[in-house]
């Protein structure tokens, strides 16, 4: 099979890099921070598990890792939840061709330090949190824990079977970062591995079906929220694909597709870059919460236990009616995510945010546009590379200094505070033989997190931040304030023939005091796409030097951002449009006809 050949190709060259980066007295080592793996983090547990799932010399070595996390106080761990999951699938993988009493005895003093909480943060957490308590309990609790994990499903995916990870309670708004549906994905099928219930594997199956209809046979799955392409994700969609599929050719395909596209991002060491920009944009496209042992460790070992399940036991029986349908074409949306996936007979694959979601992290000092509606987040033609770059988190200070970094996210600036169009109350998804038309209409958000202005507020901005966890902050992201007395009509249509996409934004202001359009016509596309601009018909002239352009530290490279210079907005109704054709671009960046004139 050619995916077996291409994941053990993947497994052994990454599991190798992964005990190259054992050392003596201190575990996994991390060569990007130069340091050890973080001790609050959980990458020496899955390096532990990586190296233990080949053969009893590789997990000699893995057991340094081990002993180093044991070694470690515990008021300095953290992760727990999936600290606890790394000890249950080493005891599995160990007992299946023995299990000593050393090595038992250290994985129970490991699970005595992981307790599990009955709320987190994040709905991912609470997931896994559930999980775990599913794997481990005994066979007379084993539907109760089930019931308790569906449950949670139920609350925490969309109708169409997109995963919440925030809030805890949803309601109209919230967010679903494509990663932690992939993450979601994975903890449901590993459940079904031991319970056998067709409620949960009915669950799973929901998922996957609702992933089909994201994917890109190039091998991309992601791009939207947290963690955009990260190895995180990937790893998860893998290991979910080995719990589920079958051996057939179908099943095969999009694991390969991923095997391949990850070959290309690995490192001299033998690791792999957490993003496909790899070396190209360095560590710029991480969050600070990424690190390069920990995700290649947990990567590693989430497949190599899928694996080592498969090899072992019977595919669970709800899951053998599994169907991997992502060949299919036309519009997917999913109303509640705001999520829509385009996929046309020419090869068009087209990822597009709606109506936006709530930013998890809403900040004072850094802006983050990976939630934003009207936003084209991925875009790739057939056999072609990706012509779009998912949006980026990026600080306050860069942003100011060049608002072209919020790329397809309208910025405008009213005194000093700066609002971003990055939701929409209304969406309405039109298709015709020749088009496809979703059209936005909303109002702006204040982009950045107001400061507290009375000792109250600081004071209560402090409790949160040290003792709730910043639980409140998260909060506010859901009833931002908004720029009244501005309305903007957003239009995005596709051509169902080639590609040809032509965006059309209106605004309407009636704000008195100026307001500024800081990043006019601002987008992230690919050099292979030719930039037509026009305010109306009969209004040509070439140009080619008013973009501005910026190189944002994506997770895909090389995918520059570009704008027009700010602008004040007149009062009323300005439009602005332009068009993406597929062509050969000239010599200069662009070709360009006639400028927006508001």
């Amino acid at each position: 099979m050619v995916a077996n050949a291409a994941l053990d190709s993947l497994l052994n060259r990454l599991t190798a890099a992964l005990g190259e980066q054992i050392r003596p007295g201190i575990g996994l080592f991390d060569p990007a921070d130069d340091k050890p793996s973080p001790a609050d983090h959980y990458g020496q547990l899955y390096a532990a598990l990586a190296l233990a799932c080949r053969s009893e010399n590789d997990w000699a070595v893995g057991r340094k890792a081990l002993q180093a996390w044991l070694a470690l106080d515990a008021k300095r761990l953290g992760h727990l939840p999936f600290n606890r999951l790394a000890l249950l699938l080493l005891r599995i993988v160990l007992a299946g061709r023995g299990l000593t009493a050393s090595d038992e005895a250290m994985i129970e003093a490991g699970l005595a330090r992981c307790r599990l909480r009955r709320r987190y943060p994040s709905n991912n957490w609470s997931l896994l949190a559930q999980t775990c308590r599913l794997i481990e309990a005994p066979a007379h609790r084993k539907a109760l824990e089930s019931r308790r994990l569906c449950k949670l499903l139920e609350r925490w995916t969309t109708t169409k079977g997109g995963f919440i990870d925030f809030p805890a309670k949803p309601r109209e708004h919230f967010s679903t970062p494509l990663a932690y549906h992939h993450k979601a994905l994975y903890l449901t099928a590993l459940a079904c591995w031991f319970h056998d219930d067709a409620e949960l594997a009915h669950h799973a199956c929901r998922m996957l079906d609702w992933l089909v209809h994201c994917w890109d046979p190039a091998g991309y799955a992601g791009g939207f929220g947290r963690t955009t392409h990260g190895l995180f994700g990937d790893g998860c969609l893998i290991a979910s694909l080995i719990l589920m599929g079958s051996e057939d050719d179908v099943w095969q395909q999009p694991i390969a597709a991923l095997c391949d596209r990850l070959e290309a991002q690995h490192r001299p060491d033998g690791l792999l870059w957490l993003t496909p920009a790899g070396p190209r944009s360095g560590t710029a496209s991480w969050d600070g919460y990424m690190h390069l042992s920990v995700y290649n460790a947990w990567a590693a070992a989430i497949i190599a236990a899928a694996r080592t399940l498969k090899d072992r036991r019977a595919r669970p029986t709800p899951l053998c009616d599994t169907r991997w349908t992502a060949a299919r074409t036309g519009l997917f949306h999913d109303e509640e995510a705001g999520l829509a996936y385009l996929r046309t007979e020419d090869g068009l694959n087209a990822l597009v945010s709606t109506r936006g979601q709530p930013p998890q992290a809403y900040s004072r000092n850094e802006a983050d546009f990976r939630y934003a509606g009207g936003v084209l987040i991925h875009l790739r033609l057939r056999d072609g590379p990706p012509l779009a770059a998912p949006p980026v988190r990026t600080a306050r200070k860069a942003l100011t200094t060049s608002p072209v970094l919020a790329g397809w996210t309208p910025l405008l600036k009213v005194r000093d505070t700066i609002y971003a169009i990055d939701s929409f109350e209304r969406v309405a998804i039109s298709e015709s033989a020749a088009m496809t038309t979703i059209a936005l209409m909303g109002q702006p958000n204040e982009l950045f997190r107001p400061t507290p202005g009375t000792p109250w507020q600081r004071a209560l901005a402090t409790l949160d931040w040290r003792i709730l966890g910043g639980a409140l902050g998260r909060k506010t992201a859901l009833r931002r304030r908004k720029l009244e007395r501005l309305t903007a009509h957003l239009e995005i249509n596709f051509s169902r023939t080639g590609l040809a996409i032509a965006v059309n934004l209106d605004l309407d202001n009636g704000v008195l005091d100026d307001v500024v359009y800081l990043n006019p016509l601002g987008h992230t596309t690919g050099k292979a796409l030719t930039e037509w601009i026009t305010a109306g018909p009969g209004e040509a002239g070439e140009h080619s030097s008013i973009w501005i352009d910026s190189l944002p530290p994506s997770s895909l490279s090389e995918l520059p951002a570009r704008a027009l210079a700010p602008q004040v907005l007149a009062q009323g109704r300005s439009t602005w449009m332009f068009q993406l054709k597929r062509g050969d671009p000239p010599s200069s960046i662009s070709a360009l006809q006639a400028t927006a004139a508001p």
